[in-house]
């Protein structure tokens, strides 16, 4: 009797190994690595859907706008008949305090509506169709920006 015991656990102990197995192995919807957001963020057009910036709430300023980023690092913001060109880019952090985020850096020009867009931003979440983005390195006040994929 005590060989069945040993038999049926070796079973139950197989079992709840490759469950594991599944569950840990289970598909990640964030995906926050640079080759992954820059991917994201070439596919479609975007709108900014949440912009909180010096503890405001400047969401408003942006609507109506919608981005093209190309796989040259530019950026297109058009908004009826105005556009604006930036630059993009995406990569790893250099902080030794966050050497495993990813970093968004957007860049409009200094005369350009769009200016407060600007800087790096740490990318927090990426679902392929929405891209949640912060920024703290210049105040006390952590600042968020939000993209949602248009079409």
């Amino acid at each position: 009797m005590n060989m069945k015991y040993i038999i049926v656990f070796r079973k139950v102990l197989t079992i709840a190994f490759i469950m594991a197995v599944f569950i840990s192995c289970s598909n990640d919807d964030n995906k926050t690595g640079a080759n992954d957001v820059s991917d994201t963020v070439q596919d479609g057009t975007w709108k900014v859907t949440y912009f909180y910036e010096s503890g405001e709430d400047i969401t408003q300023e942006y609507a109506g706008y919608n981005f093209a980023f190309d796989d040259n690092t530019v950026v297109t913001a058009a908004k009826e008949a105005d556009s604006y060109t930036g630059v993009w880019s995406v990569s790893k952090s250099t902080s030794d305090d966050d050497i495993s985020s990813t970093i968004f850096i957007l860049s409009f020009g200094t005369s350009s509506s769009l200016l407060h867009l600007s800087g790096s931003w740490k990318v927090i979440e990426n679902t392929g169709t929405s891209l949640k983005l912060k920024n703290n390195s210049n105040s006390d006040l952590v600042n968020q920006l939000y993209f949602e994929k248009s079409n």
